[in-house]
């Protein structure tokens, strides 16, 4: 009985403390989209509840009420065949049914996309097994993992994928959209406050689905502008002889598939490398972008994220090499 106590115990603190500060849901909007869909979900939580505890009141009283003493086998009362009783619990149901269907209808409406316009972001979303390609149609600009976005801006946002079925979702911005081969889907954010949100893949999508993650940068306009414009330069060019060494090899191993051009049009099968060092994170948002994660990367691939289809053999004189580069594009 201690164990079971203590186990209850901790579960109960679990649920608690999970509620502590700000967390990646939709419970903690950022957005108006996200903002009505909590409501939504509030409200029925809330009568949800309230006919719980109605319906447990009922059944308590009478389980009290009809209760057998000892040694009486009298059946309780009957109430088969009262009009108005049966009345009253059918026309409950309905009408809390019309007033979740109304409630529902009313938040689809609010959160449907708006009509574009020339000042909205185009964003075209690409996925991958396993990470995000994020190319900003009306910019010039090719990244990966991280999106970044100005605060109030309304961003239009193209879906597709090149090998499985997978899931945008940033919950504390906007609603999951699927992402299909072979079918292009569409939707739409916008945030209402500056700061960083998490988001991740919500449909199975195999071996390492659960770190094919999402960072949304919410800049201040000033500091969007900022961003857009180092992410159009070109990638920096080599200054040392080590750091040209390595822009070769980048340019000649790591080329069929990655690409320094920030605005390439090719479809390639790994992420942009022109402004690499400018993300924090890599390998799907799962792991800080340091020299360390990063050389351990090229070192192994296979044992850092099993699965991924990049699969190559270095020499360490060949890492220090790509490495020096690589730093190089901020």
């Amino acid at each position: 009985m201690k164990i079971f106590h203590k186990c209850a115990l901790l579960t109960w603190l679990g649920i608690v403390l999970s509620g502590c500060g700000p967390s990646p849901t939709f419970l903690n909007p950022a957005s108006s989209i996200a903002e009505h869909e909590a409501k939504l979900y509030n409200n029925i939580l809330i009568m949800a509840l309230v006919v719980f505890v109605l319906v447990e009141i009922c059944l308590i009283w009478i389980l009290i009420r009809d209760r057998n003493p000892k040694g009486d086998n009298t059946p309780p009362k009957q109430i088969y065949g009262n009009s108005k009783l049966e009345i009253t619990w059918t026309v409950i149901p309905v009408l809390l049914t019309v007033i979740l269907f109304v409630m529902t209808v009313q938040t689809m409406q609010s959160v449907a996309a708006p009509a574009a316009s020339a000042n909205d972001i185009n964003l075209h979303v690409i996925g991958h097994r396993w990470w995000w390609e994020f190319d900003y149609t009306n910019l010039g600009i090719k990244t990966a993992n991280e999106l970044h976005i100005p605060v109030g801006a309304t961003v239009q946002i193209t879906l597709d994928s090149v090998d499985v079925i997978h899931s945008f979702w940033v919950p504390q911005l906007s609603g999951k959209t699927d992402v299909v081969p072979g079918q292009t889907n569409h939707m739409w954010l916008t945030a209402d406050q500056t700061g960083v949100f998490i988001g991740q893949c919500a449909e199975f999508c195999g071996l390492e689905h659960a770190l094919m993650r999402i960072k949304v940068f919410v800049d201040s306009q000033d500091d969007f502008n900022a961003w857009v414009s180092n992410q159009q330069k070109p990638a920096v060019q080599p200054q040392t002889a080590e750091e040209q060494a390595g822009f070769e090899d980048v340019s000649g191993v790591c080329a069929s598939c990655h690409s320094l051009n920030p605005a390439e049009s090719e479809n390639k099968v790994g992420p942009n490398l022109a402004h690499l060092f400018s993300r924090s994170t890599f390998a799907g948002a799962t792991y800080d972008l340091t020299e360390e994660n990063l050389r351990g990367w090229l070192h192994d691939t296979q044992l850092m994220k099993p699965g991924n289809i990049m699969s190559i053999k270095l020499a360490p004189e060949e890492i220090d090499r790509i490495l020096a580069y690589l730093k190089l594009l901020k």
